[in-house]
């Protein structure tokens, strides 16, 4: 035994030479210990610290091991400054959270001039302040972390425009921003620019358009980027000049037929007066009104017409006249009649295109809308997306609270709807507890946010029916008319989507991929 410590005192000479260690007692401890373990031999002198660390609670064990203790002198000093603290256990975890709390703060204010961090600085202080526990410090150490998680700096990249490539100087910041010459021109919204020329280019009487007009309006709602090309101003200002030629053919076809009608018109009359035999001065001077009319090119024709008319109307009426006041009271109860039923067909219209009970659009309203939004996509590629929405449960409410309950559900979620709708986009009742909104100009992850937004507004809110609250959920399926082949594919996905909702528990959101 005794020539084997004498090998192990021989190698940890050489090993203490080999690292270039001041062979003091310490580092001789250390080196022969280590080379013992390697060769396998136990030797008691080297097995002190273990052993005293065996003899100690489990946790002071592990808080041991934490602290990387490696030889008896260290592990004195540790139990001398456990012996000195007057609550160990307590100080242990307040100054471990202290340290924490302050790189939290030093890291937060390197990356901030915020108002949020102000506030929160100003709460630590006073905790700091008031009698300090490891509760309050450990909470003020998750605020301060959950603050650096979620900060986002981000909106600085908008000043790299004006030169600013760095942030964390506001001075600096401040004085490059004064120097600047801002050009408006340069904040412009090219997308916004790119809806303005297109709605230039659609025409404005013409039933259809060019097709090199409908290309290029696509082409600048894809990529609004292209306003900025020559070649692209050039070429809108050749297709204007197109739109307005297609508006003028438009309009002569018009008056063509305009001119057909007067003909007729003309005909009729001058047999209808034809017994008549006293010129009227009020017809006269209708007739000198239109000498007086300028009408200028093609539509010269058209004054021609008028003043044939006028001049058949200028032969003798007096007849026709006296006929007329025969029956002008026959005629007022006509018009009094006419004028009821009238009011009435505007209340049918009404009903037809409004839910009476949501005040929503009503479904045929919204087939109407889907046929108008898919023309604009298949002419200019808008895109729309579609929200199918469904009450949750609706079926119970009716059966617990009545259906009146449920009527003043469905009317208070049309609502909600409605509130949080754009002017631009359609609402409607597609039937039962069933509400469908068109999103025009929306792309999938706004009508996502659009229907989030829904969601959280209707869990929220209070329905109150005779004093009594009741809670409820809605689901929601999405789809985006850009990627299916039509109208009623698209419609058809998000109904799809809103069973996948119902069919995951209700009051989510489905939308595919």
């Amino acid at each position: 035994m005794a020539s084997i410590i004498n090998e192990v005192i021989k190698d940890a000479i050489k090993e203490a030479n080999a690292k270039h260690l001041v062979l003091t007692p310490d580092n001789y401890y250390s080196v022969f210990c280590e080379v013992a373990k390697k060769r396998g031999i136990v030797v008691e002198d080297c097995q002190k610290l273990e052993k005293y660390m065996s003899k100690l609670d489990s946790p002071y064990q592990l808080e041991l091991k934490k602290m990387n203790v490696k030889n008896v002198d260290e592990l004195f000093a540790y139990i001398s400054s456990r012996l000195n603290r007057l609550n160990p256990a307590d100080t242990t975890k307040l100054l471990q959270s202290l340290v924490i709390l302050n790189k939290r703060i030093l890291q937060s204010i390197n990356v901030l001039h915020n108002t949020e961090a102000k506030n929160l600085s100003n709460v630590s202080l006073q905790t700091i302040n008031r009698q300090v526990s490891v509760d309050s410090v450990e909470l003020m150490k998750d605020k301060w972390f959950n603050f650096l998680s979620n900060y986002d700096d981000s909106y600085l990249k908008k000043l790299e425009p004006y030169g600013i490539k760095q942030s964390d100087d506001i001075q600096k910041i401040i004085n490059i921003l004064l120097k600047a010459k801002l050009n408006p021109s340069e904040n412009l919204d090219l997308k916004d620019i790119a809806e303005l020329v297109v709605a230039a280019l659609v025409p404005s009487i013409a039933s259809s358009m060019n097709d090199e007009l409908a290309s290029i309006s696509s082409e600048l709602s894809k990529q609004p980027e292209l306003l900025q090309s020559t070649g692209m101003q050039d070429d809108i200002k050749r297709f204007i000049l197109k739109r307005v030629d297609l508006d003028k053919n438009e309009f002569k076809n018009k008056i063509g037929t305009l001119d057909e009608i007067l003909n007729d018109i003309d005909s009729k009359i001058s047999h209808f007066i034809s017994i008549s035999s006293t010129s009227q001065t009020g017809v006269k001077t209708i007739k000198q009104d239109l000498h007086g009319v300028n009408i200028a090119g093609d539509y010269t024709l058209v004054k021609e017409k008028l003043i044939n008319i006028a001049n058949s109307l200028d032969i003798e009426i007096s007849d026709f006249l006296s006929k007329m006041n025969e029956s002008d009271k026959t005629i007022k109860a006509l018009q009094s009649k006419v004028s009821e039923l009238e009011a009435k067909l505007d209340e049918a219209r009404e009903e037809i295109q409004n839910d009476f009970l949501t005040g929503v659009g009503s479904k045929k309203a919204f087939n109407i809308e889907l046929n108008r939004i898919e023309s604009v996509y298949q002419r200019y590629g808008v895109e729309y997306c579609i929200c199918f929405f469904d009450i949750d449960h609706f079926k119970t409410v009716n059966d617990t609270y009545g259906h009146d309950a449920g009527d003043t559900i469905l009317s208070t979620v049309g609502k909600i709807l409605k509130k949080y709708s754009r002017d631009v986009d359609f609402v409607g009742r597609y039937g039962g507890e069933e509400f469908v909104v068109i999103l025009p100009r929306t792309s999938k992850q706004d009508a996502i946010l659009f229907a989030q937004k829904i969601l959280k507004s209707i869990s929220g809110f209070k329905f109150i029916y005779k004093d009594e609250e009741i809670r409820i959920t809605i689901s929601c399926g999405v789809a985006s008319r850009i990627k299916h082949a039509t109208s009623k594919e698209t419609l058809q996905k998000a109904d799809e989507h809103l069973y996948e909702a119902k069919n995951s528990g209700r009051n989510c959101i489905k939308y595919g991929q």
